[in-house]
């Protein structure tokens, strides 16, 4: 089975290495996005807030890594379905998986792996090093518990014989896991309908359970739960695939 992710991975990574200027413009924006929150707060109430920087920051890297699970997934399969790879995907059911896994693994770690080191280094200077590491451990383990937002870019790219434009996808789904994923701002200050709604998204659970054991070295037992029952969405996202490929054959639209 890893021999697939490993292939998959190794192709894409090989590709995205001519990115390298644009990977380290992504991987500066999470710490830029932070401190010029932090700046804004210092210039209207004259006060540091350093707790909420560092949730903030820590979030922003996470969101990144988000994403990139849900966009990327999408232009990836638009792509293969252009150079005519669609049926690579569907091999078999443990292949497509690993393809789309290892495809996000090499754009997580180009796009974002920069800045969820540089995350890992600025808490480990404010709060001590312990936080530092755990910090980078708790990212190394949100590539296992991105599984759930992947398994929604799954989902989207399912469409993609139907709805030929990635953006009519990606934006609006980047928009609501950005304004209602948990990472950014906790939940709680949203209405309670919005906070209903947001409970339906993977991403809240994965940022309690980052967050918890970077900043505060706890295991979040409650947000892993979550993230297993999430994992549905993985499962969802394969057999809506599955099915969205015979219908697009039937019509001829692939």
């Amino acid at each position: 089975m890893l021999r697939g992710l490993a292939a998959s991975f190794y192709a894409a990574f090989k590709t995205l290495s001519r990115s390298l200027a644009s990977a380290l413009f992504i991987s500066i924006l999470p710490p830029l996005f932070s401190s010029l929150l932090l700046a804004g707060g210092w210039l209207l109430s004259g006060a540091v807030d350093v707790d909420k920087y560092l949730y903030q920051l820590v979030g922003s890297s996470l969101l990144v890594l988000g994403q990139i699970a849900v966009g990327e997934t999408v232009w990836v399969v638009r792509d293969y379905v252009r150079e005519g790879l669609y049926d690579y995907i569907l091999a078999s059911p443990s292949r497509m998986l690993e393809t789309f896994y290892g495809v996000f693994l090499a754009e997580a770690l180009i796009f974002s792996g920069l800045s969820l080191a540089f995350t890992a280094v600025i808490v480990g200077a404010i709060k001590g090093p312990i936080y530092g590491v755990a910090t980078a451990v708790a990212y190394a383990l949100a590539f296992v518990g991105i599984l759930p937002v992947l398994g929604i870019g799954i989902i989207l790219a399912s469409l993609l014989p139907v709805v030929r434009d990635p953006g009519v996808l990606v934006m609006p789904v980047g928009a609501v896991l950005t304004l209602l994923g948990g990472a950014i701002y906790p939940l709680s200050i949203l209405p309670p309908y919005l906070e209903l709604a947001a409970s339906a998204l993977p991403m809240a659970a994965l940022a309690q359970a980052v967050r918890g054991f970077a900043l505060g070295l706890k295991l979040q037992i409650e947000s892993l739960g979550l993230l297993g029952a999430y994992m549905l969405y993985v499962l969802v996202g394969l057999l809506v695939f599955r099915v969205m490929n015979a219908y697009a054959r039937r019509r001829g639209i692939v």
